[in-house]
């Protein structure tokens, strides 16, 4: 027991010294939005060369696609959390988000599909042009 209570106050401790008093004024430079962009820029290139984007199968591909989904979504939050003033970003963002929705709410994540698979194939669809469209995006933002 006294070992737990001498290891807490010795972190507590440390910690307490802590302070941002060293990090400010530093010489590094603050995290830029055209690097988030350029990061999202990325990640796009990425997310269009997964089957989900380039199948001409959906109806095939789709059940494989739920990590996809979650991928693209990321891509698309971070674009328009680097550009939020470009609606050429956050317009297609919004879409991504909306064809996202469609995919969960479908039940399309778990692979099985609830109803028939047609629910699933309209949402990475919608998702796909979405993503066509935030890449014009993308690539327009400097």
């Amino acid at each position: 027991m006294r070992v737990g209570v001498g290891l807490v106050t010795l972190v507590l401790a440390l910690l307490a010294g802590c302070s941002t008093e060293y990090t400010e004024g530093t010489s590094a430079p603050p995290v830029r939005p055209a690097q988030s962009l350029d990061a999202a820029r990325t990640k796009l290139q990425l997310v269009v060369q997964d089957p989900c984007y380039t199948a001409r199968d959906i109806a095939g591909q789709w059940p494989y696609c739920g990590r996809w989904e979650e991928e693209v979504l990321n891509t698309a939050n971070a674009a328009a959390g680097a550009r939020p003033e470009l609606r050429e970003v956050t317009d297609p963002a919004g879409a991504v988000r909306a064809g996202h929705e469609h995919f969960v709410r479908g039940g399309c994540a778990s692979g099985i599909p609830p109803a028939g698979p047609g629910d699933c194939v309209a949402a990475i669809v919608e998702t796909r042009e979405a993503v066509t469209s935030l890449g014009r995006g993308i690539a327009a933002a400097r």
